[in-house]
């Protein structure tokens, strides 16, 4: 153990409290989001409610880890001056948890975008060969942090790994929302209304994309500049949570891109970040006025001629005038 001054002990303590109220409010957002997708897409395949349900439920574990640790920090240890120093099996676990909730939703926009790119080994599989890396770093971290049970012991030697796992997680985020932004871009048609759509899209990809890499870059300096003191760990709780619901806000957007495919003014050019509106609960808009035959799933993308491979609920539209060949 090291000694901790009062400073760092009330600091450290506050940024734990604090970060894991944040957390609770984003899992009630995980929750909400998790209903509302059941409500407005209940004919999915069974394999896309698989995933959303794992995601709920690896969230709400987390939640529960977080707490556990609290708990132990702040009541069964009350008092202890060293007590920030030392590593609780709940906070290694919710850092193995928040590892697998990133791999998960990692791997779903890498899916997503190899879709958009028709293929393209070359960005996809560096993609996910990355996001396992990092899940990989976040066990050996987990499993080195309750050995040790001293995160002074853990960044006398193997500061690298935790390191490691937070950078690669940044890139990881760099690279997908760079890769969906350009391949959005180039599907660009010069119709006005597809134009539109995938403006929104790219612009929905950008905010979510940087929302989850920022989070983890903030995490990564405070952990480098400030080892001892645990806002890196208080803004860690927070990442599983980011990537859970933007997950869940790529899911449940479908049916806000429909109902703004409809609007005539073309006034609503933002999609949700993470919340979904009102909108998505009373939308009856299933259909694409777009003059000839498209398809479009937004799940962070836009798959134009291809089947849908979670039976979505989506409907192609075919107007008065004579079939033309699919855009």
């Amino acid at each position: 153990m090291v000694a901790i001054s009062e400073s760092d002990l009330k600091t450290s303590l506050g940024a734990l409290i604090l970060g894991g109220m944040v957390c609770t409010g984003l899992t009630g957002i995980v929750a909400m989001q998790t209903v509302l997708y059941f409500r407005l897409f209940g004919r999915d395949a069974f394999s896309a409610k698989l995933k959303v349900g794992g995601v709920f439920l690896l969230d709400l574990l987390h939640s529960v880890m977080i707490a556990v640790s609290n708990y132990m920090y702040c009541v069964s240890n009350f008092g202890q001056e060293d007590i920030t120093d030392h590593v609780f099996w709940a906070v290694g676990l919710s850092i193995a948890l928040t590892a697998i909730l990133t791999v998960i939703v990692h791997l779903f926009f890498a899916i997503r975008l190899f879709k958009l790119s028709k293929g393209n080994y070359w960005i996809t599989i560096p993609v996910a060969v990355l996001a396992i890396a990092r899940v990989v770093a976040a066990f050996v971290t987990t499993i080195e942090l309750i050995r040790l049970g001293s995160f002074y012991e853990f960044g006398q030697r193997f500061r690298w790994v935790f390191t490691l796992g937070l950078v690669l997680s940044s890139i990881v985020d760099f690279l997908i929302t760079g890769a969906l932004c350009y391949y959005l871009r180039r599907n660009r048609t010069g119709t006005g209304r597809f134009d539109h759509i995938l403006d929104s899209v790219t612009l929905y990809t950008v905010e979510n994309g940087l929302l989850t890499s920022v989070t983890t870059l903030v995490s990564l300096i405070f952990w480098l500049v400030k080892p001892h003191v645990l806002i890196y760990l208080g803004l860690h709780f927070a990442i599983s949570k980011l990537y859970a619901n933007s997950f869940l806000a790529s899911m449940n957007a479908r049916k806000i891109l429909r109902a703004q495919s409809q609007s005539q003014s073309g006034s609503a050019h933002r999609l949700p970040m993470i919340f979904t509106t009102r909108a998505a609960r009373h939308s009856n808009a299933d259909q694409l006025n777009l003059g000839t035959r498209v398809q479009i799933t937004v799940d962070k993308t836009v798959d134009v001629d291809y089947a849908t491979d979670d039976h979505q609920e989506s409907v192609l539209t075919d107007q008065k005038a004579p079939p033309a060949s699919r855009v």
